[in-house]
């Protein structure tokens, strides 16, 4: 299909789903029409399901009912949509509005009300059908910044079944003529026999963009195997500085239409997807947001897939393949990412034999097609920079083998030999490494050693702090077998393994990689995993029977290989903590259900309400849960994520600053719009909204509470009268720890 019948295809489509509604909503905020976030987007454990509209960083715009209808719900929460409400439309759709600073009367007197008689700032109301009826265009509510940090308006359309549609499909626009940018792609094996460019591990590639809607990748990639493809894009609009995810992504190859993915509509319960939908190995990693074109699990995919005539997973015939994916917004301007693929078999030369000689080295290669191999040697840096090319006194070939020699004429101090073979029928080149002399002594070059568990292979990484003088090799051990597995470079220092049987390896009980050949070096290591797979409840307990792990029957979304490791406390962690740190692995992959965990209580510790457990997550401890089961003398928690773990204790009560007004100061009553206050908790967190009281001259108030924002704030009804007055505020955290503070103030 050509360029141009793509485009005219994409107008029908924008044309059939717009008026499909058949209706004109009216855009429900005069703040502008530019977004800060679309719909779509990727938030940590779930899609976001509508349109955030920006408010030029204010509160207090006013938002419009963009249709005729009647309330449904109001709700008032210090977190989420904030203060809320929702609006059933005569169409039979639900307009959604969040993060309200105030209702407009009567729905502010009505949540007023229900607060009253719940003593708390939290509510949720419902509403009989027509009960309170609206016009489009009149005001519901203000903007602001309830439940979050930034003043915007969170916006959804969602259908009569309750499922969130692209606001943008209806007759709600826009002005977008800015194409998308597509920065990398990444190609992921997604078996045991997959390879890309020789290696079984993700491989990212920079796109650049030639001009003319069009980017590219120049480097040359051959594959293997199933292969799973996926995108770093992002759009813009002209004159604002945000970054949006596209509204659909389209995958060809040799100009079949192999995968589809747009954003139009979906079902809550399918949010949890959203890990499967982009990539969250590589977002853990530090490597951002990218976009998934091909199904995890072809049982189990999102609405949005709805149209993709396949799982999107490169099945490919051997030879060369064009692959063409096009990136789309909901305006459809265009980019288009194209690229080639090599599939084949792949080149596998093995070293037979490394021999230092009294002038240089002589190596010894096993190669299929050693009629057709090339060989270059260069000197690198140890951290892989080129240093200078090695002078190869001779290269010698029989039906086998392939003989070369390199002089160390050119040989500096530091120098690290790189041979490079490649295949010229296949166009792959392999590489190997060597050492000549090791500047560390080989007791002093032990490896660290990491695991990678990808989405559907599993990985053994050793890194060294010196090049080992030759490759390393790995075997993993179990009762009926001590087998060896096969190690590529990454670089002089690193070294990963070929993919390790997931099935198979909750039965190894060590591993060893041995390294260096005279003395051979061995580290030996006792490993513990065990095999998680979906519809199987598993259990996972420590060696000293102190954490627990419970996984339900749809905890993981594919099985999962997991080993938790100790640490004992280090002078640099918190005094609060009082139980050693467990991280439960592999912490790249994300879970589909919860996960309980459960800890003993350290001998001694009777002060139950002050222990927590905690997880340690962008370099701070967040409290879970602290759930006592004094008859086994556990404390339990739910999480969602593995990583690392620990009970703390929370001695310390909730800080209440910034009271205002306050510190005796005189001030005039209509220049106090609030009585607010910064409430924080450094470890457990403020406990809710109910456990936090504010009164003025001894009458109770109730306060809204922003946890976000960790501040509280109350709207006097009246002026208030002149002379002293007199503010007492009382926190209580999770831990049960309560302060309070009282301030003094004048009226004149």
């Amino acid at each position: 299909m050509t360029m141009k019948n793509r485009c005219l295809l994409h107008i029908i489509i924008l044309l059939n789903i717009t008026f499909s509604f058949g209706q004109g909503y009216l855009w429900p905020i005069n703040s502008s029409h530019h977004l800060s976030s679309t719909f779509g987007e990727f938030r940590p454990g779930h899609f976001h399901s509508g349109i955030d509209i920006k408010t030029n960083y204010r509160t207090g715009y006013p938002v419009l009912a963009v249709e005729n209808g009647y309330i449904w719900r109001i709700r008032t929460s210090p977190f989420g949509y904030g203060k809320a409400i929702y609006l059933n439309l005569d169409d039979g759709n639900l307009a959604v509005y969040g993060h309200l600073d105030e209702f407009n009367d009567p729905f502010r007197a009505l949540a007023r009300a229900e607060q009253l008689i719940q003593r708390r700032y939290s509510t949720d109301q419902y509403f009989h059908e027509n009960e309170i009826r609206v016009s489009k265009g009149d005001t519901l509510a203000f903007s602001g910044d309830t439940g979050t940090k930034h003043p915007h308006l969170h916006f959804e359309i969602r259908d009569a079944a309750n499922r969130p549609i692209n606001p943008l499909n209806t007759t709600l626009k826009i002005d977008d003529s800015t194409i998308p940018t597509i920065k990398n792609l990444a190609l992921v094996p997604v078996d045991n026999t997959s390879r890309i460019n020789g290696l079984p591990t993700i491989q990212i590639f920079e796109a650049v963009y030639l001009g003319e809607k069009i980017f590219t990748v120049t480097d040359t990639i051959h594959v293997h195997g199933k292969i799973g493809v996926e995108i770093k894009t992002h759009d813009t609009v002209k004159g604002i500085p945000n970054k949006y995810p596209p509204y659909g992504i389209k995958m060809f190859v040799d100009d079949s239409l192999y995968f589809q993915v747009q954003y139009d509509t979906f079902d809550f319960n399918e949010t949890r997807l959203v890990y499967l939908d982009r990539d969250f190995q590589l977002n853990e990693n530090g490597f951002g947001h990218f976009n998934r074109l091909w199904m995890f699990d072809s049982n189990r995919v999102s609405s949005f897939h709805s149209n993709s005539p396949g799982d999107g997973v490169l099945k490919l015939a051997d030879g060369q393949h064009q692959v063409l994916i096009e990136v789309y917004d909901r305006n459809f301007n265009t980019s288009t990412l194209s690229f080639l693929l090599y599939s084949g078999a792949q080149f596998s030369p093995v070293l037979e034999q490394y021999c230092p000689t009294k002038d240089g080295y002589s190596l010894v290669f096993i190669a299929d097609t050693t009629d057709s191999v090339a060989v270059s040697a260069d000197w690198i840096h140890k951290d892989g920079s080129f240093q200078r090319t090695a002078v190869i006194d001779s290269i010698r070939s029989d039906n086998i083998r392939t003989y070369v020699h390199v002089s160390r004429a050119n040989y500096l101090k530091g120098d690290v030999l790189q041979v490079c073979l490649c295949s010229t029928p296949l166009k792959q080149t392999k590489t190997f490494i060597f050492n000549p002399f090791p500047e560390s002594s080989p007791e002093d070059n032990y490896p660290n050693i990491s695991f990678i568990h990808n989405p559907q292979t599993f990985l053994c990484k050793a890194s060294f702090s010196d090049p080992p003088e030759t490759a390393p090799k790995l075997f993993l051990q179990s009762p009926s077998s001590f087998s060896e597995f096969r190690v590529s470079p990454l670089s002089p220092l690193t070294y990963i393994s070929d993919p390790l049987p997931i099935m198979l390896s909750d039965k190894v009980f060590s591993l060893e990689w041995r390294y260096n050949r005279t003395p051979e070096n061995i580290l030996r290591l006792p490993v513990d995993f065990s095999l998680i797979v979906p519809g199987t409840p598993q259990t996972v307990t420590t060696k000293d029977s102190v954490f627990t792990v419970a996984f339900a029957k749809n905890s993981v979304y594919d099985s999962l290989l997991t080993w938790i490791v100790k640490k004992q406390p280090f002078p640099s962690n918190p005094e609060e903590l009082i139980s050693g740190i467990y991280t439960i692995f592999p912490t790249e992959q994300p879970l589909n259900k919860n996960i309980e965990l459960f800890f003993k209580i350290p001998l001694g510790e009777n002060d139950f309400d002050k222990i927590g457990v905690y997880h340690f997550d962008d370099d701070e401890w967040d409290f879970l849960n602290n759930q006592r089961l004094l008859k086994n003398n556990l404390i339990s928690a739910t999480t969602n994520k593995t990583g690392a773990f620990a009970l703390l204790k929370d001695n310390k009560p909730p800080d209440i600053t910034n009271i205002f007004p306050g510190n005796n100061g005189r001030f005039r009553s209509k220049n106090i719009e609030y009585i607010k206050a910064i409430v924080e908790d450094d470890l457990s967190g403020i406990k809710d909204d109910a456990s936090i009281t504010l009164t003025l001259d001894d009458r109770h108030l109730i306060a809204e509470y922003n946890g976000p924002k960790d501040s509280i704030r109350y709207k006097p009804s009246k002026p208030l009268n002149n002379g002293k007055h007199t503010i007492t505020i009382t926190v209580t955290d999770r831990a049960n720890n309560s302060s309070s503070r009282t301030d003094n103030f004048y009226i004149y």
